[in-house]
């Protein structure tokens, strides 16, 4: 990943430690290096041995509310999480998500802290990797509800925010947050400004598609956009950087309405 690191006006490009010397990296940082663009280089150790742990679908307790934030549950096992409500013109609900979150199964609502699915949602009807990384599923199972809120059940106190609106970030060192399955809420700044933006924190696996939003009060929040793609280092806990899809760029394949609360 590369962009420009509006604080010390310098391109960084990012990567990963187990690619490094890949042939394709390679001749990609002579070049750079021969054209004397003297970007910065970070690099993160990316891949973790899987433990080869497998999900199981089991009966459970049905909690059938789907905030911005929860889990999803394919059915290869993989995990991602819900963006927002999303509602076409003709009046018909999806669940947004990334588009690299695509498996051609069912999808599950997956709460925080679940060892197994809670409901059933439906299947990916629109998912793209480009121009942008964004997917929508049809919620087909009329027992499962949408909310237009943000899933932030670790607070004592506020453990949904309403999304009541969408405004996009304008500035570089905004501060944004994260809701998601795995990380559940982070915050950070914004570094670059484009169709893709990059927020210094991190999101991990499990994470891809949960909103990026940004807080108007203690209980009411903004949405800004998705996490796409993350880098990170897995030995250590703080740093990385998350690129972050915006709802303005979503709505150029395709026209939504994305629902808030008015």
């Amino acid at each position: 990943m590369g962009y420009i690191n509006s604080k010390i006006n310098n391109i960084i490009i990012t990567s990963c430690n187990e690619t490094h010397d890949e042939t394709s990296n390679t001749a990609f940082i002579n070049a750079i290096n021969d054209r004397k663009y003297y970007p910065i280089f970070t690099y993160y150790n990316c891949f973790k041995p899987s433990n080869n742990e497998i999900l199981r679908l089991k009966s459970g307790d049905i909690e059938n509310r789907i905030l911005a934030g929860d889990g999803l549950l394919l059915e290869d096992n993989s995990l991602c999480s819900v963006g927002f409500w999303a509602r076409n013109q003709q009046n018909i609900n999806y669940i947004a998500t990334a588009g690299h979150c695509y498996e051609p199964g069912s999808y599950y609502l997956y709460p925080w802290n679940s060892t197994t699915p809670a409901a059933l949602i439906g299947k990916i009807q629109v998912h793209f990797l480009e121009p942008i990384d964004f997917g929508l599923i049809y919620i087909e199972n009329n027992d499962t509800k949408p909310v237009p809120s943000v899933r932030n059940s670790d607070s004592e106190r506020y453990k949904e925010l309403i999304i009541k609106d969408i405004i996009p970030v304008s500035s570089n060192g905004a501060h944004l947050c994260f809701s998601g399955l795995k990380s559940h809420v982070k915050c950070g700044e914004k570094s670059f400004r484009d169709n893709i933006f990059v927020a210094n924190f991190r999101v991990i696996p499990g994470d891809s598609g949960g909103p990026i939003f940004s807080f108007k009060n203690l209980t009411q929040v903004s949405l800004n956009g998705i996490a796409a793609v993350s880098l990170f280092d897995f030995y250590d806990d703080t740093n990385g950087i998350t690129g972050v899809i915006t709802i303005s760029s979503l709505n150029t394949i395709e026209n939504l309405e994305v629902v808030t609360v008015p």
